[in-house]
């Protein structure tokens, strides 16, 4: 799909409208997984039957581990911190992804497929409490619809050089774009939301948009390996 560039921050002005994937489980094939646990301690803890450990990520094997304190807060004000729908971007068809599909992703990122991409949406002082292994930080501050009116360039900078789309003299090209698994705090969290919102705007497709709603409270809450 492709569009002119100087149509960017015109299409940012516009909303989008009001806002489960199925994991491939029996039929799923987990190459490069462990069965032996990086550390034994009480039952085991598998992300999924019979399989402990993708491509770095693991579960806390502590049977007594708690959730991180950063994540036990209940009750932050909405606004704006609001629970996001299911598919918050309908009528686009952006698919909502589950930890496993995003694990699934991070394996492939890792062993050196350059057509997906996990993507971390929130502002560096969020990242450095943790991330999901194999994820790069995109801050939505730099790719929201504010963003892409003030300086649509500096967007296409970061489609460019991140996420495979090519300009050509002023059109942009997107039939090598990367497929983008894209999070940020949960449900409640904004975000990964305006980020994909601007996305969609800019033409980016739909179907190489994807939207892990669970986010880092869900991640956490799971004692999912961070970096």
């Amino acid at each position: 799909m492709k569009i002119k560039l100087f149509v960017l921050a015109v299409a940012s002005t516009f909303a989008l409208g009001s806002q489960a994937a199925t994991f491939q489980n029996s039929s799923f094939n987990w190459n490069n997984t462990s069965s032996a646990p990086a550390v034994k301690a009480g039952k085991p803890v598998g992300i999924v039957k019979g399989v402990l450990e993708v491509a770095g990520i693991s579960r806390n094997a502590d049977n007594k581990n708690t959730i991180d304190p950063a994540f036990a807060k209940t009750s932050r004000p909405c606004p704006p911190f609001c629970i996001n729908a299911t598919n918050p971007f309908a009528p686009a068809k952006v698919e909502t992804v589950t930890e496993l599909d995003v694990i699934h992703a991070a394996r492939d990122s890792a062993n050196g497929d350059t057509s997906v991409l996990v993507v971390d949406a929130r502002t560096p002082g969020w990242v450095k409490k943790g991330t999901i292994p194999h994820a790069i930080n995109v801050p939505f501050t730099k790719l929201n619809s504010k963003a892409l009116a003030k300086d649509p360039m500096a967007v296409v900078e970061i489609l460019t050089d991140k996420f495979g789309v090519k300009d050509l003299d002023g059109i942009l090209g997107f039939g090598n774009a990367k497929t983008i698994y894209n999070f940020c705090n949960g449900a409640w969290c904004g975000q990964s939301p305006a980020s994909i919102r601007a996305l969609l705007a800019i033409g980016y497709p739909e179907h190489k948009i994807k939207y892990y709603r669970g986010g880092m409270n869900a991640w956490k809450s799971l004692g999912l390996t961070t970096k």
